[in-house]
């Protein structure tokens, strides 16, 4: 039974372990909008970028990069605000950021969206993006099979049953009643 056990554990966990992703594993797809008071005053761009969640008190940090620039903020599951986020811009700013952000951010399995605005007033953004999480199809580790337990069928307690008596003892057992009897003759007598 134990070593069913240890084995349904090993199955379970290799089967899990794929499906864990280190942070890295996220593709994202964005478009960054925004305008500023001074120049470039407005932008609109689209990329492509490596990303990653990860955990955070409160929430998740989104991280994804761009032209050798990182960006991105906390974020939570749902509705949210952040203290701080910074988006893809145009040159020569590159990148905006605001310590007034507000948003939603939805994960389910393996994808996730986000829109998010940046700022207030005339210095503002938006970003709208998608992610994918790129599980990577790792080879399974070989599990050994194992022999399966033969169930115990429970037997219940036999009456006791009488055997075949001895000749020898029957022989003896009949000698004694009539030597008994003979004695019991005699006194009488």
């Amino acid at each position: 039974m134990k070593t069913a056990l240890i084995a349904l554990a090993a199955l379970v966990a290799a089967l899990a372990l794929p499906a864990v992703a280190t942070a890295q594993d996220w593709v994202m797809d964005w478009h960054s909008t925004g305008n500023v008071a001074g120049a470039p005053f407005t932008w609109d761009i689209t990329g492509t970028s490596p990303a990653s969640l990860t955990p955070v008190t409160g929430g998740l940090d989104l991280s994804f990069t761009n032209l050798g620039n990182t960006f991105g903020g906390r974020v939570a599951q749902g509705s949210f605000q952040s203290s701080s986020f910074s988006v893809p811009a145009t040159a020569p700013i590159n990148s905006f950021s605001s310590d007034s952000v507000s948003g939603t951010f939805n994960q389910t399995g393996t994808h996730f969206t986000l829109q998010a605005f940046l700022g207030i007033g005339n210095n503002r953004a938006e970003i709208d993006a998608t992610g994918t999480q790129s599980v990577s199809n790792t080879p399974t580790p070989p599990i050994t099979p194992v022999t399966p337990v033969t169930p115990v069928t429970p037997t219940t307690p036999s009456t006791p049953t009488a055997s075949a008596a001895e000749p020898g003892m029957l022989l003896l057992g009949g000698a004694g009643l009539i030597g008994a009897a003979a004695m019991r003759r005699r006194q009488r007598l």
